[in-house]
């Protein structure tokens, strides 16, 4: 009987242990999968990040397709610098609605000053005028 191997798959990385190479599809992506340069019994004694590592390395060496995937998909989701931009927007427009709020304050503040002082000059007006003499 023949000894089992394993096999893992360089697109998505699941593997398996088959004893003969036509049974080594990948589940996943129905792929073969390639032959791993390690025997049964020693990738069994590696513990689950050893075989993590071990596969990784492989996929990435063997397949440079995979990193430019893995990188276009976390520059796709990247909002970081997204949402710097938009931090800095927002400090521009609060300075300018700080501008526009000093200046209707100022356009306010005149207006009552006019209206006070168009008022005390309709007093002055009417208390300095004599009263008229009838003829």
């Amino acid at each position: 009987m023949r000894e089992l191997a394993v096999y893992y798959c360089l697109h998505c990385g699941r593997y398996g242990y088959y004893q003969l190479v036509r049974n080594a599809v990948c589940a996943n992506c129905d792929i073969k999968m390639s032959l791993l340069d390690m025997p049964y019994i020693q990738f069994i004694h590696l513990d689950r990040e050893q075989r993590d590592e071990l596969l990784s390395g492989m996929i990435l060496r063997y397949n440079q397709s995979i990193t430019t995937r893995i990188i276009q998909a976390d520059r796709t989701h990247n909002t970081r610098h997204v949402v710097a931009k938009l931090n800095n927007y927002i400090q521009e427009l609060e300075a300018e609605n700080k501008k526009l709020n000093e200046t209707v304050e100022w356009m306010h503040q005149t207006i009552w000053d006019l209206l006070e002082k168009n008022k005390k000059l309709e007093r002055q007006l009417q208390n300095s005028t004599p009263p008229e003499q009838p003829d």
